[in-house]
């Protein structure tokens, strides 16, 4: 605090009626029984959130509240969601704001996910953050530059936690995080993986890890699911995963794969074409990525569930019993793959 603004309050105390200013700042008011909820958004000046605060009703004496951050050094007001109960004084409102003592903001990114998906949460979950720059979420995946990947799509690669923000912070730039996180994931498990992947780069384990995320088994399965179709890669077979067709179906998709959808026109329909789709279908966990770069030691081609089980061949026609055995006649069963 510089030495005039110093001399300025202080002088400015002097004229106080004795008591006024520690009785304005101390004395605490009770708050409406519901609270008060105050977002303080990311970028306002410290004359908006004063103003913000007072139409709120928190600042009964907003120019002993001006004074009390002179004195203070103008320290700056953290933004934040602010909840407010029961007594307040001043200073303790204060004392927070200075503090960045706000409620947390969390944007989630689930595995498995597409970015449709991530959209859907932050038009639903995430209403202080500032959407300005997004592009529609039809065509987000090709749309978002920023990210920083340097692929033809965001899809895939924003890393699946929560991510805290603050109210007004940028939804690309907490998206950005998201993206770089799962950058330095895929280079740290890459540079580990196991020897004879027929992967080319990070980018492709990640293609293959949405594809075994999207298979929706649980962690101890997903290794030898990658072992699968890792195997498949290797002899020049079609993935055949149910799960890229879903994907590219879209809206289209009504909740049961038939036999024409099996034949829908797509890049991404791997019963149609080889090989790995063009991108990634859905947002990869950590265990889908692992298992894709760490996968179980199997000569398996094929697989069912059944439910949580899981069976698993490297013959066609011990593939064919198990479905006849396991799955004809069962609404919502899923296999993979014919050769």
């Amino acid at each position: 605090m510089s030495r005039r603004l110093a001399l300025w309050a202080i002088l400015l105390l002097a004229l106080l009626p004795p008591g006024y200013y520690a009785w304005c700042m101390y004395w605490p008011q009770a708050l409406p029984a519901a609270g008060v909820t105050l977002p303080l958004r990311l970028g306002s000046s410290t004359a908006q959130a004063i103003t913000d605060l007072e139409h709120s009703g928190l600042l009964p004496y907003p120019k002993v509240f001006r004074l009390a951050l002179v004195l203070a050094g103008k320290p700056s007001l953290q933004a934040g969601l602010y909840q407010f109960h029961g007594l307040l004084s001043q200073a303790e409102l204060l004392r927070r704001l200075i503090r960045g003592q706000s409620t947390p903001l969390f944007l989630r990114v689930i595995p498995g996910w597409r970015l449709q998906d991530v959209y859907a949460e932050m038009a639903k979950d995430a209403p202080y953050l500032d959407l300005h720059g997004l592009p529609p979420a039809a065509l987000a995946a090709r749309q978002l530059p920023s990210l920083g990947v340097g692929s033809v799509s965001a899809e895939g690669w924003l890393y699946p936690d929560s991510y805290r923000y603050v109210p007004g912070e940028s939804a690309l730039s907490v998206l950005h995080r998201a993206a770089v996180r799962m950058q330095r994931q895929l280079a740290r498990l890459w540079s580990d993986r196991a020897p004879g992947l027929p992967l080319q780069n990070p980018y492709q384990a990640l293609i293959l890890a949405s594809v075994v995320e999207k298979e929706g088994a649980s962690a101890d399965q997903q290794a030898r699911i990658a072992a699968v179709f890792l195997n498949r890669l290797r002899l020049g077979m079609p993935l055949q995963s149910d799960p890229t067709v879903i994907y590219a179906m879209g809206d289209r998709y009504q909740g049961a794969l038939t036999a024409a959808d099996m034949r829908f026109p797509s890049p991404y329909n791997t019963y149609l074409h080889k090989g790995l789709p063009p991108t990634p279908i859905a947002m990869p966990g950590y265990s889908s990525i692992a298992a894709v770069l760490h996968p179980a030691r199997s000569n398996d081609l094929y697989f069912i569930a059944k439910g949580k089980q899981y069976f698993y061949t490297r013959h066609y026609a011990v593939h064919l019993q198990q479905i006849r055995r396991y799955l004809q006649g069962k609404p919502g069963a899923s296999h993979a793959a014919t050769p």
